[in-house]
């Protein structure tokens, strides 16, 4: 039995993937998280009457270790402090993140740190860092640069901007590569069990040591049982993840990426033909994209001070 489909969103091709996230166990009450509190907090200061203690101190010097920021005491009151007017913020105007939105938010820092979001959560838990803590940190962060972006709806890069960045990128040539891919998955029951996983992967491994161009190799593929082979996608470098078009590079053409599991079973691209991209609108989108960033980040800091300078302040 063999399938055909189309390429709406595969899996495969995700900027990222991050199964809904969070480790359970993580997010639903940080049991995993062992950290002692059973020692009485101390109020060390407040600000607009919210109390920051010395525990959350603590935890806030550990978490910033892992994320490799400076972890001094005045670094991580700072940094709580900036939480707190964050939060404060976003929920005046009634921006309030639900727990995949801090997912994405530990996604992206993930990303920014080179590291597997699994292996952030799992070092935050190594330090000593509760659930309850960083999530609230990744919370105000989200919530904060959700109410920036809203604030800043309408606001784009101006042309001349992206025309003068594209010409430092080399112009058309920072369009880079286009690849032609097919995605073949070998389809798997939600409940498979090990053993057939194991088995599937080892039959994705034997196609793709007989997979030697597209033209044979697609009607291979689709004689096998339950396998599917999506419809040709054409992606440039940029619309590409760093991951992806690394391990595309790394690929000849006319052959297969490794079995990778995911959602839907194992998978494999292949690549069919890479050529000189001829349309740098994705370029230019990323581009773009990047400035926006950029503009809005600056706001983010310059509506933080603004609220940092207002806030009322008392040590204890």
């Amino acid at each position: 039995m063999r399938k055909d489909a189309d390429a709406r969103g595969p899996s495969f091709f995700a900027k990222t993937s991050f199964s809904t996230f969070l480790l359970v166990a993580a997010m639903a009450g940080g049991s995993l998280f062992c950290a002692d509190q059973s020692r009485a907090q101390a109020i060390l200061s407040s600000i607009n009457g919210d109390p920051i203690t010395d525990i959350d101190v603590d935890e806030r010097m550990k978490m910033l270790r892992v994320l490799r920021k400076p972890a001094t005491r005045e670094a991580a009151i700072e940094s709580l402090y900036s939480d707190r007017l964050e939060i404060r913020e976003a929920s005046r105007y009634g921006v309030r993140p639900k727990d995949s939105d801090v997912s994405q938010e530990i996604i992206k820092v993930a990303q920014g740190l080179k590291m597997a979001p699994e292996a952030l959560v799992a070092a935050l838990q190594h330090a000593g860092v509760t659930a309850e803590h960083f999530k609230d940190h990744f919370s105000a962060d989200f919530a904060f640069n959700l109410l920036v972006q809203a604030l800043n709806k309408g606001v784009e890069a101006s042309e001349d901007q992206v025309r003068a960045e594209l010409a430092k990128q080399g112009g058309k040539s920072a369009a880079g590569a286009a690849y032609t891919l097919r995605q073949i998955i070998f389809t798997l029951p939600n409940s498979a069990s090990v053993a057939t996983v194991t088995e599937r992967a080892r039959e994705a491994e034997q196609l793709r040591t007989r997979f030697a161009d597209c033209e044979a190799g697609l009607p291979m593929a689709r004689a096998l049982n339950d396998v599917t082979v999506r419809d040709p996608l054409i992606r440039t470098s940029p619309e590409l993840s760093e991951g992806l078009r690394q391990l595309l590079d790394k690929t000849p053409v006319g052959h297969l990426t490794p079995p990778q599991r995911s959602s839907s079973g194992i998978e494999m691209v292949a690549l069919c033909n890479k050529d000189t991209a001829k349309d740098d609108t994705a370029v230019r989108t990323a581009i773009s994209q990047k400035l926006l960033s950029g503009l809005i980040a600056a706001d983010s800091e310059r509506r933080l001070k603004e609220l940092r300078a207002r806030a009322v302040i008392v040590k204890h």
